[in-house]
């Protein structure tokens, strides 16, 4: 009896406290912190992020434009080899290079995007001045149509491809830092300054992820490492940094990994060698497959593809595609 009275205050007295379920969290607060972690999730474990050759280039080329319809990548403009501006257009289908339609002035730093089948080109500088034209190529047109002209010439800026819209970011004309945000509505045919950087600065690398338009590094004049993620639907800014500033880097967010590749210190004394990659709010860094700046940049095939770039700091073109994403892709 004594002990079954026991069992019986020891079960009251669980009772009493609710016997660790049930538990009142009325006091607690929970707090959110916005970051530019990548906006994707994966459903599967797809392992390390892989690089490989691609084939290159008809020629090399560096501070050029890159563009991905999804069938098709299209690399133009740029600096040759003897550092003359180019208005060449390359087309890769998947297995050859062929020659597009060329721009119609040679531009070197242009910024290029692409909204469905169309190639957006955007700013870029002519023989040392900035220009306020750009351009598109519409499917299966046989030359490029002129866009009206930006708010502000700028070259060495970022143009991403969001929500159907285009967001040009950053660039310099003169030696001026270029602040102004532009969004070119492709219905209406115009373009409007909707915000400001909160880091202008221009050799920037652009790219969306989700809903957002992003850039990252750049030269601010000196090198950067910030990151700005702006959402399109507030016109709210998310910033973070990266572990090396880069300026003229290749990014993409690739499955939810965000990678910043190569680029160079603003005062071209040097390559960035390393991809910087954040994934579940920590970075890791692994060797660029061939380091450069200044290359071409855009998604392809579900990889970022990479291709030309200056493979020395200062001018020292390649024709060298390389890609990266997933081993299975």
């Amino acid at each position: 009896m004594k002990v079954l009275a026991i069992v019986i205050a020891l079960a009251a007295a669980l009772a009493a406290c609710g016997g660790g379920a049930d538990e009142d969290t009325s006091s607690i607060t929970t707090t959110t912190t916005s970051t530019v972690e990548p906006s994707t999730t994966s459903t599967t474990a797809p392992g390390p992020l892989e690089q490989r050759d691609e084939p290159g280039l008809p020629a090399p080329v560096q501070e050029t434009a890159a563009a991905s319809t999804g069938r098709r990548l299209y690399v133009a403009g740029g600096f040759d080899t003897s550092r003359n501006s180019v208005a060449t257009v390359s087309v890769f289908d998947g297995t050859t290079w062929t020659g597009a339609p060329p721009l119609p002035m040679a531009l070197n730093h242009p910024a290029g995007t692409a909204i469905g089948a169309d190639v957006y080109i955007a700013g870029g500088f002519n023989n040392g001045t900035a220009t306020n034209r750009a351009f598109v190529l519409h499917e299966g047109a046989s030359s490029w149509s002129e866009l009206p002209p930006l708010n502000v010439a700028r070259g060495a800026a970022s143009l991403v491809s969001v929500d159907a819209a285009l967001y040009l970011f950053g660039g310099n004309a003169g030696g001026t830092q270029t602040v102004d945000v532009e969004r070119f509505d492709p219905a209406a045919q115009t373009w409007t300054v909707v915000t400001q950087l909160p880091h202008p600065r221009n050799h920037l690398a652009g790219y969306a992820d989700g809903a957002r338009a992003c850039v990252a590094g750049g030269r601010e004049p000196d090198t950067s490492g910030a990151i700005d993620c702006l959402d399109p639907a507030t016109l709210e800014w998310t910033s973070t940094t990266l572990p090396t500033a880069t300026s003229g880097a290749a990014a993409a967010v690739l499955r939810d990994t965000l990678v910043v590749a190569g680029g160079e210190p603003a005062g071209e004394t040097s390559i960035v060698p390393d991809v910087q990659q954040l994934e579940a709010g920590a970075w890791t860094t692994q060797p660029m497959l061939v380091a450069r700046h200044g290359t071409g940049f855009a998604r392809f095939g579900g990889r970022l593809w990479m291709c030309g770039g200056g493979i020395a700091p200062g001018y020292a073109a390649t024709d060298a595609c390389t890609s990266m994403g997933s081993p299975r892709s």
